[in-house]
């Protein structure tokens, strides 16, 4: 059985998470740009809500938060990787589809929904291999 929609639908999965991973990036190179902190500071003394918050945590959580979105979405590639191999040839369609489903599920929680798109195409490969069952050839002759 040819699995072409799970692979298409997987690889665009691992594209998009390619993008968070852009965007984690930079997110880094923000949190190290020196404009970006006295922009940051600048806004902070403009407004006065922000009068007690320290910029410098601010940026150390940027780029925090840009590391994370890094490893989380380098992990989905990862596991999207894995589950193509378990694909390919039909060798364990099932085993492939958990790892989507689990990655799919997990990298929404973890990434506070900013990765839903290519959730949404893991979940759906992820089924599809669960669901999709190989034909039966019966021996007709006698």
């Amino acid at each position: 059985m040819k699995r072409t929609g799970e692979f298409v639908l997987t690889i665009i999965g691992a594209c998009f998470f390619v993008f968070l991973t852009l965007f984690g990036f930079m997110f880094v190179g923000l949190g190290d740009n020196n404009e970006f902190a006295q922009e940051m500071e600048s806004i902070a003394a403009e407004d006065p809500t922000l009068e007690g918050v320290d910029m410098g945590a601010l940026t150390e959580m940027v780029t925090a938060g840009g590391w994370y979105f890094i490893v989380v979405s380098i992990l989905a590639i990862i596991l999207g990787i894995v589950s193509l191999f378990l694909l390919k040839g039909n060798k364990r369609p099932k085993a492939a589809g958990i790892i989507l489903i689990v990655v799919a599920v997990l990298s929404t929680l973890a990434t506070f929904l900013v990765s839903i798109i290519a959730s949404i195409l893991y979940l759906i490969a992820g089924i599809l291999c669960l669901v999709r069952k190989q034909k039966e050839t019966f021996n007709t002759e006698y």
